[in-house]
């Protein structure tokens, strides 16, 4: 796992009790005062919003310069973006780290306003999609926003944005260690009455340990134009990773200590290979008190991977093929009012193979038979959703604000199995042990409807302090491997969506040289959906999610500034599921109460900037029951940016200074535990020209 950063940064990491929701990275406190749009789905003075969004701006962007998208989410303060191997990740925002068929749906990820992957068809890795190394800014908005974006977004949603065509030309090239290279460029211009930009990342990394590393390219292309009294802004990406993958470091205990066992590779086959696509075209309308805004959008995606990390080790082939359409209406009624309707349409055709290859190899006769040589699942899903919302913004007094926003969605998935149904071999003849493991129901319609709302309030104690609070009902479809992947003889599944309600109350306050946001959230989750001792989906878990959160950003000196982003939060069991453990009061595995981030900027002299970044993050458990344990970490990491001239800059960065041993994520499972490993510290480079 390789860490390598080029280019100096503003981060941030340590310690007290609290983590941050609102903070923009930049240059300056004064532009804290930024505008976002993920929050509402329409442009909103941060200081003044009612809720929680964490910008990670453009200048914070260059500066890290991120290999991995983790080492830039470490600027949200409460997410924790655990990084796997190669361009792989598990997603947290207010929540444990969450594995499994559905772990993907309890978050929604954007680019441009536009999900990477469709509803139903979201994968744990869906990030490595993204073109973050040309975005402008990051919104990460943290809890329940279903009644604005619908289902996935339980726990938080991030979102990327860029606007190609103001990008100025610029190449740039890094060096790292591992025989880490990356080619970046930009370009804008004008031709006549359209803007016109385009950005491209060209990515080779040979790799820490054994038989891994990664070959990625990535292309963006923008336009802006207008289309008589409409303007028209055209996005398109395209991605490609092919990537060896090494899987968990299985040594025993601690082995993460162990310097001469962080390059072992178990699994020197593993590999994953991921195109995607997506296209959107964002249409709006200013009239003299009403905006239409209209964005068809087309998405592909495509991914082969051998499956390690599963006995008998097969190969998983999926693909989606969508397209889509947003609707927006935004009006302001009088002075004191404004509302905002709409719709969203989501078509997308998906299918999934699995297929094992050869015979399993195991000592276990019981996992020889279960697990038969050929196709395991292969099927189709036609996906549909559907949804309509409101929004209601009102002034209540100069300086108190309301809001009440209101969604409805139906999800519906035509599943057509292509092979036998039941749990018997790809010939259609039975395993031993009373059947195969995977099992395929039979073809079937299934429709979920879905009611979500929020409230929020807010009252400017004075210009420059506000205190909120905001109150979500919202929920998620389950997901197509939950109903159509079943396992163990599960014939028939009956699952509905899965609920959640948060509260929170927030004070932001910023006036001169000092910013600071603290949050409480309280998050329950009702009729979740998780796999019982048969492995066999079911409804009924519940979980509670609460924490605290602050940010502060201080220029405590013209030439120095901290910032300090920190969460204090704990996730339980709130019940004894049906067929499970006994569970019910224990936390959540893989869920850090501390996440800590500490950042001091040192502006050397006018051309040197010197960054120092500590990061933190709490011990956790790694178990339903609480048996076993990760003592978590706390890593270093030291940037230097220089500009040259006007055009020229070098930027160096040393990654783990103090050579700490480390996991990036640890696990137990099967009875081993399991680590991807930190790497040791390790140093990049990059020159940039501007021109």
């Amino acid at each position: 796992m390789r860490k390598v950063f080029t280019k100096s940064v503003l981060m941030s990491v340590i310690a007290l009790h609290f983590n941050a929701n609102a903070t923009t990275s930049g240059n300056s406190l004064s532009e804290i005062e930024t505008i976002v749009t993920t929050a509402n789905r329409a442009e909103q003075s941060h200081l003044k919003l009612i809720g929680n969004t964490s910008v990670i701006a453009k200048d914070a962007i260059e500066s890290v310069n991120a290999e991995h998208l983790n080492q830039l989410l470490s600027l949200a303060s409460g997410v924790w973006l655990s990084r796997g191997n190669g361009q792989e990740s598990l997603l947290s925002v207010r929540s444990p780290v969450l594995t499994g068929a559905g772990s993907c749906a309890e978050f929604l990820t954007l680019e441009n306003n536009i999900s990477l992957r469709a509803p139903g068809f979201c994968n744990v890795n869906q990030l490595f999609d993204s073109h973050f190394e040309a975005s402008d800014n990051i919104e990460v908005v943290k809890g329940n926003n279903s009644a604005r974006y619908g289902s996935n977004a339980i726990h938080g949603i991030i979102n990327l944005t860029n606007t190609l065509y103001d990008k100025p030309t610029s190449a740039s090239l890094d060096i790292g260690s591992d025989d880490f290279y990356r080619l970046n460029g930009s370009i804008s211009q004008d031709y006549h009455d359209v803007s016109f930009g385009a950005a491209a990342t060209i990515t080779s990394d040979g790799g820490f340990q054994e038989s891994s590393g990664y070959q990625q390219q990535k292309l963006s292309v923008g336009a802006k134009h207008n289309l008589g009294r409409w303007q028209s802004m055209h996005h398109f990406t395209i991605t490609n990773l092919a990537q060896d993958t090494a899987g968990y470091l299985q040594q025993g205990e601690h082995a993460y200590k162990d310097k001469s066992l962080l390059k072992i590779n178990a699994f020197p086959d593993a590999y994953r290979d991921s195109i995607s696509l997506r296209y959107s075209m964002n249409n709006m309308l200013e009239l003299e008190d009403t905006r239409w805004e209209i964005t068809p959008y087309l998405r592909y995606n495509q991914m082969e991977f051998l499956m390690h990390f599963l006995p008998g080790t097969p190969v998983e082939e999926n693909d989606q093929k969508s397209l889509g359409v947003q609707i927006k209406r935004l009006s302001n009624i009088n002075d004191r009012l404004s509302l905002k309707i709409g719709s969203d349409i989501d078509l997308t055709k998906g299918s999934l193979l699995q297929y094992q290859t050869a015979e399993t190899e195991s000592n276990s006769a019981f996992l020889r038979a279960v697990l038969p040589q050929g196709k395991h699942y292969d099927y189709s899903v036609f996906g549909q959703n559907y949804a309509v919302f409101s929004q209601l913004d009102m002034t209540l007094a100069d300086n108190q604000n309301a809001f009440v926003a209101v969604r409805y969605d139906v999800t519906q998935y035509k599943y057509t199995n292509h092979m036998a149904s039941g749990n018997l071999k790809e010939d259609g003849t039975a395993c031993g042990f009373g059947g195969c493991r995977y099992t395929r129901p039979d073809d079937q319609r299934t429709t979920f409807n879905d009611f979500s709302f929020s409230l929020g309030y807010s009252y400017a104690i004075d210009d420059n302090l506000i205190i909120f609070t905001k109150a979500d009902d919202s929920f998620r479809a389950p997901h197509t491997a939950e109903l159509y992947r079943l396992q163990n003889n599960q014939q028939n599944i009956d699952i509905n969506s899965v609920d959640a309600n948060q509260l929170e109350i927030g004070m932001r306050y910023m006036n001169g040289d000092l910013f600071a946001e603290v949050n409480i959230y309280h998050l329950e989750k009702q009729n979740a959906i998780y796999q019982d001792a048969d492995r066999h989906y079911l409804n009924g878990l519940e979980t509670r999610h609460r924490g605290i959160e602050l940010d502060l950003n201080w220029q405590i000196h013209p030439l120095l500034k901290a910032r300090l982003n920190t969460s204090y939060a704990k996730h339980t069991y709130e019940n004894n599921p049906q067929n499970g453990a006994t569970i019910k009061g224990n936390e959540i595995d893989t869920s850090p109460r501390l996440m800590a981030n500490m950042h001091f900027d040192w502006q050397v002299s006018n051309s040197v900037n010197t960054q120092l970044e500590i990061r933190h993050l709490d011990g956790y458990y790694l178990d339903a029951q609480n048996t076993q344990q990760y003592a978590g970490h706390t890593v270093s990491n030291l940037r230097t940016y220089w500009e040259i001239n006007d055009a020229i800059s070098l930027s160096l960065a040393i990654l783990n200074l103090f050579d700490s041993r480390y996991a990036e994520r640890a696990d137990y499972a099967f009875g081993n535990h399991r680590y991807f490993i930190g790497e040791p510290r390790n140093y990049s480079a990059q020159l940039r020209y501007q021109f």
